[in-house]
């Protein structure tokens, strides 16, 4: 019975504490020039945060500067960059982003880029 209640607890708390960390994924794709592995993992992970403004990069190597182009579905380029890579960077926007935008991200040689 004890152990109900904690599970409950812990399961209620989970729950509360879920939309803190309302982050939408930016799914990547595209080409990687450097050496092949069995699991093809990009070396960027991206997200839009929940206020629709601010881009968060996770750079898992440090891939020197890159160009990170934001453009909106009307294909207007709505942010151009070169970003010196580190962990993580937060991007903010002037404006909101909306559905339909895409972001471009390329070191010169390696081209990454998604659908928002």
């Amino acid at each position: 019975m004890i152990y109900l209640r904690k599970i409950g607890c812990l399961l209620l708390i989970a729950l509360l504490s879920f939309p803190c960390f309302a982050k939408k994924r930016i799914y990547l794709q595209g080409n990687d020039k450097g050496p092949k592995s069995v699991i093809p993992l990009l070396p960027i992970q991206a997200w839009l945060e929940d206020n629709n403004k601010d881009l968060l990069l996770e750079f898992s190597t440090n891939l020197g500067t890159v160009q990170v182009t934001v453009t909106n579905s009307e294909g207007e380029v709505v942010y151009e960059q070169s970003v010196v890579t580190q962990p993580s960077i937060l991007i903010s926007l002037k404006e909101e982003i909306k559905e339909g935008s895409s972001i471009v991200i390329t070191d010169g040689d390696n081209l990454v880029y998604g659908k928002i």
